[in-house]
């Protein structure tokens, strides 16, 4: 077992940039309510971790699509990024779509004015098509809808400058420091070879797909991060999670926790990075090895959202022309994904003899 456990809900700025950290003492897991992101330091310093081997979460993407891949010549992602330089014009996000290539592929920085059809065209200098342009789990499943494409980088749910500042300025950063070991999952081995012989191990971690594996309402239809009140409803369900996994989180947690993480906007930040760090734990205790497809590119290009399971999304349509990547993105799920017995969306409050007790 990891002797910490962090998860960072990584925004494009640093002030929105929060970690949600536990550390392992006996059989369980002491989890601290989430605090920024340190500015100085390592990574291990930074994400507020004090022990190794340490497992650390990041809600950007750790991974390119297969297509892409094929095009740019990655046959392993973190070989990949270990060979980067930061100075790179791959990290300089291309103003316009002309200057879009394989070299340079995030796109945009603005758009200045309407663009009808600017989609299509970025996927067409990438040499990609839409579909081509999302890894396999990014595809939509259950009742968690599809995740933005990599290389987008403009909108409230695009990803790609938060991948862009987060392969060049910490993942990078912290691969070419001689005074530790980091791995990246799955790309680098298993998680239990990893940890075994880095310092900490780096996974991705998607808050969306870590509400389905949770059984938390939110991610259903009608429901906002952005809501305090939605944010509440789920706090027995957290908690519950809580006591499931053995992690005693400090009082100061448990009081957001039940206060949906308060009225202000820095709230959805602090929920999504807690909501990370439980449904991580929760990963780990369920198996000795995370979910994985029996799929050389996921395992080696393309990457995997720690946690998530790997029964559907079905075949990359790359692969396949009868995989259908609309489906599972609404109405009720497909699949349980791993909450098992326990009842998706139960209402049942949880009495206060069975929460975890504060450390």
């Amino acid at each position: 077992m990891p002797a910490w456990i962090a998860h960072a809900d990584w925004g494009t700025a640093p002030a929105k940039r929060v970690v949600a950290t536990a550390e392992l003492r006996g059989d369980g897991y002491a989890a601290r309510a989430p605090r920024p992101v340190g500015t100085t330091g390592g990574l291990l310093d930074r994400m507020r971790v004090a022990a190794e081997p340490a497992l650390l979460g990041f809600d950007f993407p750790l991974g390119v699509p297969r297509a892409y891949a094929e095009l740019a010549g990655i046959d392993n992602f973190a070989t990949w990024l270990r060979g980067l330089d930061p100075r790179d014009e791959l990290f300089a996000i291309a103003a316009d779509v002309a200057e879009v290539s394989v070299a340079r592929p995030f796109f945009p920085s603005r758009i200045a004015r309407r663009s009808p059809g600017i989609k299509q065209e970025f996927h067409a200098a990438l040499g990609l098509s839409a579909a081509s342009a999302l890894r396999r789990c990014d595809l939509a499943h259950c009742r968690r809808g599809a995740a933005s494409e990599v290389f987008w980088s403009l909108g409230p749910k695009a990803v790609g400058k938060a991948a862009l500042s987060g392969w060049r300025d910490f993942i990078a950063a912290a691969l070419a420091d001689t005074a530790h070991r980091y791995a990246i999952w799955p790309f680098d081995g298993g998680l239990r070879e990893l940890l075994a012989r880095a310092d900490a191990v780096i996974v991705e971690a998607y808050p969306a797909d870590a509400y389905l594996q949770l059984g938390l309402r939110m991610g259903s239809r009608g429901t906002a991060k952005t809501s305090q009140d939605d944010r509440r409803v789920d706090a027995a369900r957290l908690l519950d999670s809580c006591r499931r996994n053995d992690v005693v989180p400090d009082p100061d947690l448990v009081a957001e926790i039940r206060d949906g993480f308060g009225p202000s906007r820095a709230g959805e930040d602090r929920f999504d990075a807690t909501v990370g760090l439980i449904a991580m734990i929760d990963a780990v205790r369920r198996r000795p090895e995370p979910d994985l497809p029996d799929d050389p590119s996921v395992r080696l290009q393309e990457g995997w959202m720690f946690g998530q399971h790997s029964r559907c999304p079905g075949p990359h349509p790359v692969d396949t022309v009868t995989f259908d990547i609309t489906t599972g993105g609404e109405g009720e799920p497909s699949c349980g994904g791993f909450v098992g017995s326990e009842p998706i969306f139960s209402t049942t409050s949880i009495p206060e003899e069975t929460l975890p007790t504060s450390a």
